[in-house]
């Protein structure tokens, strides 16, 4: 029978680079509902358009809803890290469990209640403002829990890199599973599911977090470093990479026979994410952070090449599915360069990650929309090869700044 804890936080004294630690270390409960509990979200992304659509008839009322949803994400997450880190991520996300399934609800209501649009923008966004940030949780919760172990930079390092693969599977995954839900009964339908799912699979993960390690004086201190500027300026460009990319295929199938292609093509940059960050840890590691980052930037250049040179769907497909490989090593080394320079379990930072890249999908969205403008589709779908260069650059300063060093680490406490 089992003796060591079923959470993150259990006895561990031998090197490991495989997932198998955090088998081991965890349990297949709490992974499972750790990425249970991204699918709500991840779905309501799109859900959202249809939801938008169907209300009004209006696809600008339905990007509307979108853009309120992820503004509200990006002022929310930092808020939600705050919490964590004062109260402890257990409490922290129960509380916005609880709050999420009101604005969901209430969100879902609007199906038949009729209130303004200004009144049903400020829902989309308290939606997008209340999401429990899972993975910034989970994140911080193997920074915790490998803190001071032997080899235990090795370990965080393979647990960041199983949660981007945990997010990109999310991201793929959820906004199939809710425009299927929406197409087959209906887009309130699909609301309701990612409800049901928030709140079983949220609060099953909240409850299965080990108990709090915390700092001197009762809290996990939610200290920004500020070398990690080079990791929030990467994880921008790795969101303006989607955004870019997303605006720009849908701009150039757009009232073609091609259009049903569109999230298909896009979805295989989310494929290849997913499967480089299955072994970056490995075929990586001889590496520094920066160094990776500025290779995956070159790589990055080349694939972004690749995608403005063709408009055939499968060809698209392929170099969405080779910049996604490039997608990972830069969003993992973020993570794990953010961890090294904080306290250990400081959620506050992993946050500020995850608004980084909501803000640069939307201001990459943003500018692809004006480049598609004046030059067109295949113009905005080069932007991504010169966001590879600012990827690169960005190494160039994470290594100059020595953002991947080890800052100075307190010892944590277990509290009851």
């Amino acid at each position: 029978m089992r003796t060591e804890p079923s959470v993150p936080g259990g006895p561990m004294s031998t090197p490991e680079s495989t997932y198998s630690l955090l088998v081991r270390n965890a349990s297949l409960g709490w992974l499972a509902s750790a990425f249970v509990a991204r699918l709500p979200y991840s779905m309501l992304t799109l859900t959202l358009v249809l939801f938008g659509q169907e209300l009004t008839g209006s696809f600008a009322f339905a990007g509307l809803l979108v853009a309120a949803f992820s503004l509200g994400g990006a002022l929310g997450a930092p808020v939600v890290g705050l919490l964590a880190d004062r109260f402890g991520r257990r409490r922290a996300l129960l509380a916005m469990t609880a709050a999420a399934a009101v604005s969901i609800a209430t969100l879902a209501s609007l199906a038949w209640v009729a209130v303004p649009v200004f009144v049903q923008a400020v829902v989309s966004g308290l939606v997008g403002a209340t999401n429990g940030q899972v993975g910034a949780m989970a994140r911080a919760g193997w920074s915790a829990a490998f803190a001071g172990e032997p080899d235990g930079r090795r370990k965080i390092e393979v647990a960041m890199s199983y949660e981007t693969v945990a997010d990109e599977v999310s991201f793929v995954a959820g906004p199939i599973l809710g425009a299927t839900l929406a197409a087959a009964v209906s887009p309130v339908f699909a609301v309701g599911v990612a409800w049901v799912l928030l709140v079983v699979a949220q609060t099953f993960f909240a409850f299965r977090l080990p108990a709090v390690r915390t700092l001197a004086g009762g809290i996990t201190r939610g200290r920004v470093p500020a070398r990690m500027v080079a990791w929030l300026v990467l994880s921008s460009v790795v969101g303006a990479v989607f955004g870019t990319t997303q605006t720009g295929i849908a701009a150039l199938f757009q009232d073609t026979p091609d259009e049903v292609w569109t999230g298909l093509v896009y979805g295989a940059m989310g494929v290849g994410s997913a499967v480089s960050g299955l072994f970056a840890h490995r075929l990586l590691r001889r590496w520094s952070l920066p160094v990776r980052v500025m290779g995956a930037g070159a790589l990055m250049v080349v694939f972004g090449l690749g995608l403005a040179a063709t408009g055939v769907p499968l060809l698209l497909a392929v170099a969405c599915f080779s910049l996604g490989l490039c997608v990972a090593p830069l969003l993992i080394a973020a993570s794990t360069g953010t961890e090294r320079l904080a306290d250990p379990g400081n959620t506050l930072v992993l946050t500020l990650l995850s608004t980084a890249v909501m803000v640069g999908v939307g201001s990459g969205a943003s500018a692809a929309g004006w480049v598609i403008e004046a030059w067109g589709a295949q113009a905005a779908l080069a932007m991504p090869a010169v966001l590879g260069v600012a990827a690169a650059l960005t190494g160039v300063l994470a290594s100059a700044s020595r953002a991947d060093a080890h800052g100075v680490r307190p010892t944590l406490t277990t509290a009851a």
